[in-house]
């Protein structure tokens, strides 16, 4: 028997042998184009889900403020309110002390 150098790697079989050769080189650009593009669609879409989200938790937090100011201005007109009318009554107060009248006086 003759002595060959045996090489570990198959070596493709008539059958399996491709010759690239005869593809067109634009189906070649426009299939890597395809996968390129399906890559940074995937990307874009991923960054708009991002994007999204993230207005959707700053519009959550624009609300929040917004529903905490207006309580706070509520609970103020409320305080207000409420120092008004104490105020009414002392000098509703006063001015019957210094009319002389109280309520149960009759004139």
């Amino acid at each position: 028997m003759p002595s060959q150098c045996q090489s570990k790697t198959p070596q493709p079989t008539p059958g399996h042998v491709h010759n690239y050769s005869q593809v067109m080189d634009e189906e070649l650009v426009i299939l890597t184009d395809d996968s390129t593009n399906t890559e940074r669609e995937k990307s874009v879409e991923k960054a708009k889900c991002k994007e999204a989200k993230r207005w959707k938790v700053e519009e959550e937090w624009l609300e929040a403020e917004q529903k905490k100011r207006v309580e706070e201005e509520a609970q103020k007109r409320r305080v207000t309110e409420e120092e008004e009318a104490c105020k009414k009554r002392v000098a509703e107060e006063e001015a019957e002390s210094l009319s002389g009248e109280g309520p149960d006086q009759v004139g």
